[in-house]
């Protein structure tokens, strides 16, 4: 039997309006009825995730900024967060200042665009230096936006041949957005995973996960089952249990009704 059941969010469990379905959200309660956790796992900041749970709670975890932070939201509760060190966000920033680059705080998406900062909390810009001053020990995630497929690659082999610390994922945003998430080197959703897993005391083997994406891989190798949707990617389908239909056709939900 399954105790966990782990999603990701972008172009797994929300479709391209960005909502949940209501009867996907029924299933959720449902599964949940039974005893099942129900956990996202996901690249987006905390409170982008908390803001879905508002109306209709669903959520017992989230495994937010790809695994640097995790969060029990029941009992509101940090299980564990890594954020990346000041030497690495400022090797990124020098590398790519001509770049949009955001930095994610668990509760902001802040967009630097050469030297100035937007915070979208307080509807404001800043310097880079006012912002990394201020933030310096929170920030979880970096993305660097990339116009082509080759610029991003090129920048991905760049990072690992100056030996920059930290685990960079290659990831693509809509039709004509290639981008690089980076986050802390230990940092990914199955280590994130690990501490869900441990603080209800199951094993990944009683995990089921859905996915569309390569940064979904490391839960896909190690989780009891798993399913990727018809929109994810080659590399994801090749080592899934299962595939299941799209984001815009109820994947998730479909794979909640065949399991449980």
């Amino acid at each position: 039997m399954y105790k966990l059941f782990v999603s990701d969010f972008d172009g797994t469990l929300i479709n391209s309006e960005e909502a949940i379905p209501l009867s996907t959200m029924v299933e959720i309660d449902r599964i949940r009825k039974l005893g099942v956790k129900f956990c996202i796992a996901t690249g987006r900041i905390l409170k982008s995730i908390l803001d879905y749970n508002r109306d209709f709670p669903f959520l017992d975890y989230i495994i937010a900024c790809d695994g640097a932070y995790v969060y029990d939201v029941v009992h509101h509760k940090v299980l564990s967060k890594k954020a990346l060190g000041g030497s690495i966000i400022k090797k990124i920033k020098k590398l790519y200042h001509d770049k949009d680059i955001y930095f994610c705080t668990v509760q902001e998406l802040n967009l630097c665009s050469k030297n100035t900062v937007y915070c979208e909390q307080n509807d404001k810009n800043i310097t880079f230096d006012e912002f990394y001053q201020k933030n310096r020990n929170d920030i979880y995630k970096i993305e660097v936006h990339f116009k082509t497929q080759k610029e991003r690659d090129s920048a991905y082999d760049e990072i690992h041949e100056l030996g920059i610390n930290a685990n960079v994922v290659k990831m693509k945003e809509g039709k004509k957005d290639f981008l690089l998430e980076i986050v802390a080197s230990d940092v990914n959703k199955a280590k994130g995973l690990e501490r869900v897993c441990k603080a209800i005391h199951i094993s990944l083997d009683e995990v089921v996960c859905v996915g569309d994406n390569e940064d979904d891989l490391p839960i896909f190798l190690s989780t009891g089952f798993s399913a990727a949707v018809a929109n994810g990617s080659k590399k994801l389908k090749q080592v899934a249990s299962i595939q299941t239909s799209s984001n815009e056709t109820k994947g998730v939900e479909k794979v909640m009704k065949k399991l449980f």
